[in-house]
């Protein structure tokens, strides 16, 4: 079946509810400041950037889902409104803080360099050629020549699509508190075009 690669903006509302599902299904225990999956659900089709996202698409259905940074934005931006319309007032101010002190801080600091800051697929397709479609459109942006991503050391599929996509291992950093979370350390991985 052909795909086409979109950005979320582009995407109905049944299609951005599967764009969601997929970060909760790759990301969602990251998101540890809720127990509401439903809340969460709602406060990310807010906050995802409609631009950074980008899903790839068959027919009606999103299997999956890249977001990429630059030095100057990141495709998740927990702003207050959306925190605090769904959490209230204090705890949405808290969310919004605490968020985004890890998902607005620079990641690269060049013009040149792009950072893929999610890369998830849905179950049914790993290792079909959907991370690489998502990886090669990231890497046809113009004007990046360096690529950089971090992947966690326990998750061996991922470091493999990356290694197989042209991206070398750079860091290893192994005394992060990450490790804590039991996915092991993250690796800093880096792809010259």
């Amino acid at each position: 079946m052909e795909y086409t690669i979109v950005n979320y903006s582009k995407l109905n509302e049944n299609q951005r509810k599967q764009a969601v599902e997929l970060f909760m299904e790759g990301f969602g225990h990251m998101m540890t400041f809720s127990k509401d999956g439903a809340l969460i659900r709602s406060l990310l089709a807010e906050i995802f950037d409609p631009e950074l996202f980008r899903c790839y698409v068959e027919g009606e259905k999103v299997l999956g889902l890249i977001g990429i940074a630059t030095n100057e934005v990141r495709p998740l931006n927990f702003r207050l409104e959306p925190c605090v319309k769904y959490f209230g007032n204090m705890r949405g101010k808290m969310i919004s803080n605490q968020m985004n002190s890890i998902f607005q801080k620079p990641v690269v600091e060049s013009a040149d360099e792009l950072y893929i800051d999610v890369l998830v697929t849905s179950g049914e397709t790993r290792r079909k050629g959907v991370g690489s479609a998502l990886l090669n459109h990231a890497f046809a942006q113009k004007g990046y020549n360096t690529f950089y991503v971090h992947v966690f050391s326990k998750n061996l599929p991922a470091i493999k699509l990356y290694e197989k996509n042209g991206f070398v291992v750079e860091k290893r950093e192994k005394f992060s508190l990450m490790r804590l979370l039991g996915n092991g350390y993250p690796v800093k991985m880096k792809k010259l075009k």
